[in-house]
């Protein structure tokens, strides 16, 4: 069953897809929000034999993905408080993901490159990283403050001079840019 989770802005199916969600996969949706628009669709794709770890750093947040979660009756969401922005900040062990998320989080975090780095403690070897993120350009009434944004082209630079491996873009929609990495 395909949860209702498209919105006006990107689709989360699109951005779970490119990861290469598959049954069974570890996933960490790292600034997860109150509303969950990828940790719901990523649950539905890794199924009751994968993992899907909501991370936020506001109570509120994981409350409402807990119950979301439940309602959906996924199971095998997780949702954990954690701070991004520190090494160590979220209390998952190394190498547990096959897959990070990492939606809308570099404009709204001010260390950015220790969120990617976070990010990469969590990733197996092999994991992939799909950043998603906002375009510098349009209207201030959604999303960050177009001062908070950056190109896609500085996000890459962020998870490159991380040693992390640019595979390609992923078109979400007119107001976002994505791209995955991965980690060698």
């Amino acid at each position: 069953m395909r949860l209702s989770q498209t919105t006006d802005f990107f689709d989360p199916y699109a951005v779970c897809r490119s990861a290469g969600l598959r049954s069974g996969a570890s996933v960490v949706d790292m600034h997860c929000g109150h509303h969950g628009v990828c940790t719901l669709p990523a649950a539905e794709l890794v199924g009751s034999d994968g993992r899907v770890f909501a991370i936020d750093i506001r109570r509120s947040a994981l409350d409402s993905i807990r119950a979301r979660a439940q309602v959906a009756g996924f199971g095998h969401v997780e949702p954990i408080w954690g701070n991004a922005q520190r090494h160590g900040g979220i209390p998952l062990p190394s190498g547990e993901a096959d897959v990070v998320l990492l939606v809308n989080g570099l404009s709204l975090l001010d260390d950015r490159l220790e969120v990617v780095k976070e990010a990469i403690r969590l990733l197996k070897s092999g994991g992939r990283i799909v950043v998603v993120d906002w375009k510098p350009t349009g209207t201030i009434r959604h999303g960050p403050h177009i001062k908070r944004r950056i190109t896609d082209a500085e996000a890459r630079s962020i998870c490159l001079v991380t040693g992390l491996r640019y595979e390609g873009d992923v078109h979400v929609g007119p107001y976002h840019y994505a791209f995955v990495c991965h980690k060698t």
